[in-house]
């Protein structure tokens, strides 16, 4: 079905609209250069993404980053979006810019317009005019927490979000006939394949809401569609996740079941206050008592402009409502539900998704003008929801009153000058709108909430040649860095960053650390050496565990990984100056600068071609050679056990000479083989647990894609008999 408008007029609107928002999104930044190079975008996402666009640049494919160790099983981790076409194009965009916040920032433009422009679409179809629909698209990226929370610090939940829009109208253009089914199947496979897995439910959210609305409607035949369209998404999009449920045997995130900390999960109160720019919720989160950034803040018009929307104009929706009320009401009652359902935690995470049917809803009541009579009644209503929303604000943080002041002064003046315009100047009434978000976002980033500090800042360099040259050249082959954050200075916090960094950092720097952003994580490992997540140590023993015999081994936890370099964070708990003494010096050479104390291995280590780290009785290795991230080759004779300086992750085979031979685990987590007699090659190599199933899922379910598109198209393109 093709529509009558000219193509200027369908395609220039949300092509401005993507431009606007791109630009409006520069805004935080002009007071905080770090706004998109936050938390976990900066130890990471941006990092890690870089390595595998690295990977990518040079020909090489990434399922197994084994200098990441414990972060580096990046198919596992699902949320890398390895099977993602954007985000991987994306990744070798960030390889390739010299700057990682530059890098980051650009590809979250990007989704914040693909998500702004999905907001419009959705709004339109649902019967929104085209200047209330740009409002609600420009708005959403906008909102509290999907800017302070997913486009700033967690990345992944923004690229998911960003097409949930899209999967929605597309979804439901082809449930009414209006576009072939192969549309809302790309725009789901680009959500489902982020990885993000509240991604995948919103999906799953989506379809149910639509078929719901079919039901209503009586279009029964349209449910099989559906159905089919649906089953094609998730055949193709397994791949994703199959190796996340193959691994979680051996990961730290094995948790199931229900249960209620607290954390992270919003009260109804929370989710209501939807208008109010400087309401800070009593959420508890890391720690802290309250949210420091206004994450139930949707858009500031609703609530003060709410006496004077024709509501009543929604019950031209009829049948449409439907689906706008299952999603909403589905989310709903999500938000409001335990903190941990499963391997889903945190609640706070789905307000976006609940405030997308508010939007959309806003937009369309919103369309047919404001109430022109009763003027006086409607002007002290909307005084007494602004005082109000002052009231519950200030309660909240009473520290904060001059803010809240300020709001409400902003608020109210915004409300003045959008219900003049609506009555006297309709044309520009979007336009006011917008002024309004525009200016709210610019005080809300740069004068009342210039960071999310419920979350870690970091403040990482942001330029790579930085990075390689204070540590890339410092620090040589496999490396170890037993330090931790809460060691640095409160009143200092980037002081050391010329000398250690944490998560991914360490890799996007050139240096080969064990140290590394762990999601999943490998828990064994992790337990072993006192790793946490973001590859920080935290016991004060840790030299101690290095220089012990790995288990499983003859070798000290220091051979067993291959180190060539180990820090010491001279300001921890860890022995200062004289916390490597013990290590032979031999073997190894120390320094000393004011931040860390180092030591360099200066004999070299035994097979300097492959990842092998220790050799039982009864086996002569005579050539090792690590061929690729993910195979390795190991000439030997005799038989016995041997040890590479690898986790071994679910998904590691072994051969001897073409025969199959025993993979096993360490108790620390290492990779072993178990060789035979008479044997003479060995060959280890990586694929992730479920790539079988998962490929002939996929390519099963792009030919369910397909034959349903060619039947669709068939039908609609059969003469109509006269």
């Amino acid at each position: 079905m093709t529509s009558d408008r000219p193509w200027a007029a369908r395609v220039l609107p949300p092509a401005v609209l993507a431009l606007t928002v791109a630009l409006a999104a520069a805004v935080p930044m002009l007071t905080n250069r770090w706004f998109y190079y936050w938390d976990d975008s900066a130890a990471a996402f941006t990092p890690g993404w870089r390595v595998i666009g690295e990977r990518l640049l040079s020909g090489s494919w990434p399922t197994l980053l084994p200098e990441l160790w414990a972060g580096g099983n990046v198919t596992a981790e699902a949320l890398y979006g390895t099977y993602n076409p954007l985000l991987l194009a994306n990744s070798a965009l960030i390889a390739a810019i010299p700057n990682l916040a530059i890098g980051i920032t650009l590809v979250k433009m990007q989704f914040m317009a693909i998500l702004a422009v999905g907001v419009y679409l959705l709004a339109k179809q649902y019967g929104a005019r085209t200047s209330m629909a740009f409002v609600a698209g420009f708005a959403m990226p906008f909102a509290g927490y999907t800017l302070y929370f997913d486009a700033s610090s967690w990345a992944s939940g923004l690229f998911a979000f960003a097409w949930i829009p899209h999967v929605w109208w597309s979804t439901r253009s082809a449930a009414l006939g209006r576009v072939n089914p192969i549309v809302p199947i790309f725009f789901g496979f680009m959500a489902m394949t982020t990885g993000n897995p509240y991604g995948a439910v919103a999906v799953a959210v989506v379809y149910l809401a639509v078929i719901a609305e079919v039901v209503a409607l009586g279009n029964y035949r349209r449910i099989t569609s559906l159905i089919v369209s649906g089953v094609s998404i998730l055949a193709m999009s397994l791949i994703v996740y199959l190796p996340l449920a193959f691994t979680t045997d051996v990961s730290v995130r094995n948790q199931s079941g229900v249960s209620n900390d607290g954390t992270l999960r919003p009260g109804l109160g929370d989710l209501i206050n939807v208008s109010s720019p400087t309401h800070l919720p009593m959420v508890e989160s890391f720690g802290a008592s309250f949210m420091t950034v206004p994450i139930g803040y949707l858009v500031w018009f609703l609530v003060p402009l709410s006496p004077w929307i024709r509501w009543r104009t929604l019950g031209n929706l009829k049948t449409s409502a439907l689906s706008l009320a299952v999603f909403g009401g589905i989310y709903a009652v999500l938000l409001l539900g335990p903190s941990n359902l499963w391997l889903f935690r945190w609640p706070i995470r789905l307000i976006e998704y609940g405030q997308l049917p508010l939007l959309v809803v806003t937009a369309v009541a919103a369309s047919a003008g404001l109430h022109r009579e009763r003027i006086r009644l409607r002007v002290s209503i909307t005084a007494a929801l602004l005082v109000l929303q002052f009231y519950l604000a200030w309660s909240s943080v009473p520290d904060d009153l001059g803010i809240h002041a300020l709001a409400l002064l902003v608020c109210g003046l915004l409300t003045v000058a959008a219900v003049t315009a609506a009555l006297r100047a309709p044309r520009v009434f979007g336009g006011v709108l917008i002024v309004g978000i525009v200016a709210t976002l610019a005080l809300q980033t740069n004068a009342w909430f210039t960071s999310n500090d419920n979350v870690t800042p970091w403040r990482f360099p942001r330029q790579v040649a930085f990075l390689e040259d204070r540590l890339d050249s410092r620090y040589t082959g496999n490396t170890f860095a037993i330090a931790d954050t809460d060691s640095i200075p409160d009143d200092d916090p980037t002081s050391q960053w010329g000398d250690l960094v944490f998560g991914n950092a360490w890799q996007a720097s050139g240096v080969d650390a064990v140290n590394s952003y762990a999601g999943i994580s490998y828990e064994d490992f992790v337990d072993a050496l006192c790793l946490n997540y973001y590859g920080g140590v935290t016991c004060p023993d840790a030299v101690d565990r290095l220089m012990a015999t790995a288990p499983g081994t003859d070798v000290s936890w220091a051979d067993a990984l291959r180190l060539d370099t180990i820090i010491v964070q001279n300001s921890g708990p860890y022995g200062d100056l004289s916390a490597l003494e013990q290590l032979p010096l031999d073997r190894w050479t120390i320094t000393n600068s004011d931040v860390v104390t180092v030591a360099h291995r200066n004999t070299p280590l035994p097979w300097p071609d492959g990842r092998l780290s220790a050799v039982g009785d009864g086996v002569t290795v005579l050539a090792d050679d690590a061929e690729t991230d993910t195979r390795e080759t190991v000439q030997y004779n005799g038989s016995g056990v041997v040890t590479f300086a690898l986790l071994a992750w679910p998904g590691w085979t072994a051969t001897v000479d073409g025969a199959p031979a025993e993979v096993r685990a360490t108790e620390g987590g290492l990779l072993q083989v178990v060789l035979p007699e008479g044997g003479r090659t060995a060959t280890i190599e990586y694929t992730p647990p479920g790539t079988a199933g998962g490929v002939a899922l996929a390519a099963g379910g792009l030919v369910l894609a397909l034959a349903q598109s060619v039947v669709v198209g068939v039908r609609r393109r059969r003469p109509v008999d006269q």
